[in-house]
């Protein structure tokens, strides 16, 4: 913070950070609507490979009932037998594709989950660096009024009536300036 030559005027380097943190969570949003896209798609394409396995898994259960029949000519038995295979195979193949699909969604999934609790953390940040920011000119304000009243440099040089007046404030100010460390370590 720097002093200007017409006075105790602190220059605010809070907007700084404030601006870095902004720009760091609309990155991050960014990311993160097209990973819920994403993970949309990938929802969906799940869904439907669930789908097809089921299917598949039905028709390889009636082919299996109807090769197990007893009354039922060879050519048709080995008709349905090389039916049998295709669903078998087709069935794993869902089977496998569906286990990748889920293997993707869960990544895809931590992916968002991190970048929610980064959002949430940069929110809590821009928060404490807001009111971090409040709280130094209220105290800025606290010093400017203190000053004045117990003739310090910073304000009027005038004699007081109470000399225990000045003894009072100088005790406000270190307690002021406890109550700052102690803020300052809890927020650490």
């Amino acid at each position: 913070m720097k002093r200007t030559r017409q006075g105790p005027e602190l220059t605010d380097n809070y907007a700084q950070f404030v601006e870095q943190l902004t720009a760091a969570s609309k990155k991050l949003q960014a990311r993160h609507d097209s990973l819920n896209r994403t993970l949309e798609i990938i929802t969906l394409l799940f869904k439907q490979n669930v789908l097809g396995l089921r299917l598949w898994e039905e028709r390889r259960i009636k082919l299996s009932k109807l090769v197990a029949k007893d009354a039922i000519s060879l050519d048709t038995a080995n008709s349905l037998r090389e039916l049998h295979d295709v669903a078998l195979r087709m069935e794993s193949m869902f089977l496998l594709r569906s286990q990748r699909i889920d293997e993707k969604k869960s990544t895809v999934s931590s992916h968002v989950d991190e970048i929610n609790k980064s959002l949430l953390d940069l929110d809590r940040s821009k928060l404490n660096l807001l009111s971090s920011r409040m709280t130094m000119r209220d105290r800025e304000k606290l010093n400017e009024a203190v000053a004045g009243v117990a003739g310090t440099p910073q304000g009027a040089n005038t004699a007081s009536s109470d000399p225990g007046l000045r003894d009072d404030l100088n005790e406000a100010r270190r307690a002021m300036i406890l109550a700052e460390a102690l803020l300052e370590l809890k927020g650490k």
